[in-house]
């Protein structure tokens, strides 16, 4: 069988054992390069491989190799930001160590790496460090391949042969810091957090990949890029103030800081108690901003619950709005695009439960989900609603 069949029907059996693992992979394309002197690598969305020295591998063995490359994608070594004239040795040794603390080869193969690392590296620090990052280990690394480099340490045990020093180059040759591979790669870890799939690839590995990931989010600085949207649409010209840059000859402008926004208020079944307080101090806390000038709120499930907007002042108390229906984002949708002239734009506070609404004009609306989890689910096609953005309450 060809190798490129091999290592797709490798691939095809993660989809159930390995999600993660199967997610990551199948966004990088597999790529021949005889002209390696190893078996695989990876960077720039692919997974090049040598068709001599992996048709030698057993099946175990050419599993272990390329799971060790799935590892170093999730990870992200290959496309993270890289130090000032980086040294490849030293990343590629950095990398190896960090993957060898999550995964041990079933076959018993050590990439070039590995095998190095076993020679004077680990003699001078492994049993002395025990936890340290990616960038932590190759400036650990770096500063002992330059203090034998500088005493003429050239030959002798733990010394690099030109093969070995070949075959690391070989190995992150591709590697350069692209932040899209990054996030599309935080997308699956963030996706298989939500789903539990994390498949056989869990423990230490796992916790390392939900610390590395902010899946935290603070509202606020939603709320101000929503402030920030709506006092820019209130950019008033006038012919009385001179432009700054072009003096009279332009008109200048001014910002009305005041606005009227719109809250709707998601009161259907699968709203907790404490889904409503938290929204009732988020809308107190943004009405405190003193940037509004009025806060209209409508509460809606399956339909709206109120056809006529309650001004929302101190005293207001968000629990004497009944509802416990079903979940339909139409109806406030469309409110607020058929009285679009009286608001500068519109937060829906949700469990994001429901729907897909269609909106067919762009629309400043900031969507606040009521838990980080079903930001994550939710945040996918609120995003794709033209001027909808998302976050999520704390």
């Amino acid at each position: 069988m060809l190798v490129e069949s091999r290592l797709k029907n490798i691939i095809q059996n993660w989809f159930i054992t390995e999600p993660l693992l199967f997610s990551v992979v199948t966004t990088h394309s597999l790529v021949l390069n005889d002209r390696l002197s190893i078996p695989l690598r990876t960077g720039h969305h692919c997974i090049e491989f040598s068709s001599q020295l992996t048709s030698e591998l057993s099946d175990d063995q050419l599993t272990d190799f390329l799971k060790i490359e799935a590892y170093r994608i999730l990870l992200k070594h290959p496309y993270a930001r890289q130090p000032h004239k980086a040294n490849p040795t030293a990343m590629l040794l950095a990398s190896d160590i960090v993957i060898s603390k999550y995964f041990t080869p079933k076959s018993g193969i050590e990439t070039t790496g590995m095998l190095y690392l076993k020679s004077f590296v680990a003699r001078d620090f492994l049993r002395s460090t025990e936890d340290l990052t990616y960038e932590q280990w190759y400036k650990r690394i770096l500063k002992i391949i330059r203090e034998r480099s500088s005493g003429g340490e050239a030959t002798g045990e733990g010394a690099l042969s030109d093969y070995d020093l070949t075959a690391i180059t070989d190995s992150s040759e591709l590697w350069q810091e692209d932040e899209n591979a990054q996030n599309e790669i935080n997308d699956k870890i963030k996706k298989a957090e939500i789903e539990e799939g994390w498949g056989e690839t869990g423990g230490n590995l796992q916790r390392t990949l939900q610390a590395d990931i902010d899946f935290s989010f603070d509202y606020r600085r939603a709320l101000t890029k929503f402030r920030a949207n709506i006092v820019s649409a209130n950019r008033r010209l006038t012919r009385m103030k001179p432009s700054r840059r072009y003096g009279f000859s332009a008109m200048g402008s001014r910002y009305e800081r005041k606005a009227d926004i719109l809250i709707a208020v998601d009161v259907s079944g699968s709203i907790t108690d404490e889904s409503f307080n938290r929204f009732y101090h988020a809308i107190k806390n943004f009405f405190f901003l003193r940037i509004i000038e009025n806060i209209d709120l409508i509460f809606f499930d399956v339909n709206l619950k109120n056809t006529t907007p309650v001004k929302f002042s101190k005293n207001f108390d968000l629990k004497e709005i009944t509802g416990r229906g079903g979940t339909n984002f139409q109806p406030p949708i469309d409110y607020f695009i058929e009285n679009q002239n009286k608001y500068s734009g519109m937060i829906i506070f949700t469990d994001g439960e429901g729907d897909v609404p269609k909106l067919n004009k762009s629309a400043t609306i900031l969507w606040i989900l009521d838990s980080r989890l079903a930001y994550e689910k939710s945040r996918w096609w609120i995003e794709n609603l033209s001027g909808n953005w998302a976050t999520f309450l704390p």
